[in-house]
């Protein structure tokens, strides 16, 4: 995942152009295809719509509250559901608009580095400071010294955030605190709350079991669910339906768009009901997991010169990554 802005530039201008197909197939030819295919990002569903506007309607009441910032947006879903991808598709719409905008490069060395998000992932054994110091790290600033305490950070972040344009922090895998209300866990949810109330920034909190997590359980963590702008469970989508389209049918739809095979003869199957119920199905309904899979069934059909469909699936199925955290 992006944890160090200097990823952010390629990331965020999204360039992928598809390569031509061609009358002969050559292994050249195929490995562009796959390639390119790999690099397909996140394909818009209800729950990037859904996260963009909680984004938006947080960044409203933060930049017009009495007292300053104090609302977030937690998202909350299984493993692969397709949590960060959503996260991380607004966050690069955001920042390719207020980049695009400027009179200078954003990485311009005679200006402070224009720097609209951050990302940053909770380890599982996270201790002490280190989320801090993760932020931090990420703007490429100069390490503090060992002695700083929380408190430190966080006017440093505050007052390095006007200066660099500070829009929201993305804090993934933030159930990964350790056991529930252990000291840990409760230093997190301090930090968080520090961050929500303390920052001209909306905070983005990611993670899988929040309402188990102790992250969110005693005084702090209560504090930071209820300063939810919105609290949306990613990837808990309806099976699909015969006449309707729904979530899973423009997934499948915007996989079939995106994918691609290189010879002309070859067809992309992903909107066919069979085809589509073994992608939800296969993937145990998470959105993610079905992405991670039609990239590899593509990569199936472009070196087997098969079409993208139900065999490819299949033929796919047993490699993937079930059950991950």
């Amino acid at each position: 995942m992006p944890q160090n802005i200097d990823d952010w530039k390629e990331l965020v201008s999204g360039m992928n152009p598809p390569p031509q197909q061609g009358p002969v197939v050559t292994d050249a030819l195929r490995r562009k295809f796959d390639i390119h295919n790999q690099r397909v990002g996140t394909i818009a569903t209800r729950d990037t719509h859904s996260v963009r506007t909680a984004i938006r309607r947080a960044h409203f009441e933060n930049d017009h509250s009495a007292y300053g910032s104090a609302t977030c947006v937690i998202l909350n879903g299984q493993p692969l559901s397709g949590k960060t991808h959503a996260a991380l598709f607004c966050a690069f719409s955001e920042t390719r608009e207020i980049w695009s905008a400027l009179p200078h490069e954003p990485d311009d060395p005679r200006h402070d580095r224009c720097i609209p998000w951050i990302y940053v992932e909770v380890p599982k054994l996270a201790r002490g400071l280190s989320l801090l110091r993760a932020i931090w790290t990420f703007c490429g600033c100069p390490p503090l010294r060992a002695s700083s305490s929380s408190a430190d950070y966080l006017e440093a972040i505050r007052r390095l955030a006007p200066r660099i344009g500070l829009r929201g922090i993305i804090i993934d895998d933030g159930h990964g605190i350790g056991a529930r209300q252990s000291k840990e866990s409760r230093l997190l949810a301090d930090i968080l709350k520090g961050l929500i109330t303390g920052l001209p920034a909306t905070i983005v909190l990611v993670g899988t079991g929040f309402h188990e997590s102790g992250v969110l359980q005693g005084s702090a963590g209560e504090q930071v669910r209820l300063r939810g702008a919105c609290w949306i469970d990613i990837g808990q989508w309806a099976l699909p339906k015969p006449g309707e389209v729904g979530d899973w049918e423009r997934l499948g739809l915007g996989l079939t768009q995106r994918l691609m095979l290189p010879s002309p003869r070859g067809a992309v199957h992903l909107t066919k009901r069979r085809v589509l119920h073994r992608l939800v199905d296969g993937s145990q309904h998470r959105p993610g997991l079905a992405v991670i899979w039609a990239k590899r069934a593509a990569s199936y059909a472009i070196w087997h010169d098969t079409d993208l469909d139900l065999d490819a699936l299949n033929a796919t199925h047993a490699g993937l990554p079930m059950g991950t955290e």
